[in-house]
């Protein structure tokens, strides 16, 4: 799938809870596991839902709502829909908003930036 920034990506695996406009201006909600995330895009797996190019839509994660615009929806055969959203501007994703599930870099950056999105957790 085309990948829509040049900012590190974080591989994740976390459900959210998806929310989304159809052309007749009816909101659906479904759930969806997130996939990747950069602070600009981020990449959800749908199981049963198509979304259009071009469909505004927001998704929620540990109590923190991000939105943007559906840039492409592929479908898997096996695994459901695989949709990339560009997320707005004033919506952008950040380590320090919230950390996903299941976390790790697609390409190294440098140590001082990995340390900088993940928070200490207490034990």
């Amino acid at each position: 799938m085309l990948h829509l920034d040049d900012n590190p990506r974080y591989l994740c695996s976390e459900l959210v809870s998806v929310l989304y406009e159809d052309r007749d201006r009816n909101v659906h909600q479904t759930t969806a596991n997130l996939e990747d995330i950069s602070s600009g895009s981020a990449e959800l797996l749908l199981f049963d839902n198509i979304l259009r190019p071009g469909l505004a839509i927001s998704f929620c994660s540990k109590d923190h709502d991000l939105y943007g615009v559906v840039q492409s929806c592929e479908q898997d055969p096996i695994l459901g829909w695989f949709a990339r959203i560009r997320l707005d501007k004033s919506s952008q994703w950040s380590g320090r908003k919230f950390i996903p599930e299941h976390f790790l870099p697609l390409r190294s950056g440098s140590e001082s930036e990995v340390h900088q999105l993940v928070p200490v957790r207490a034990r």
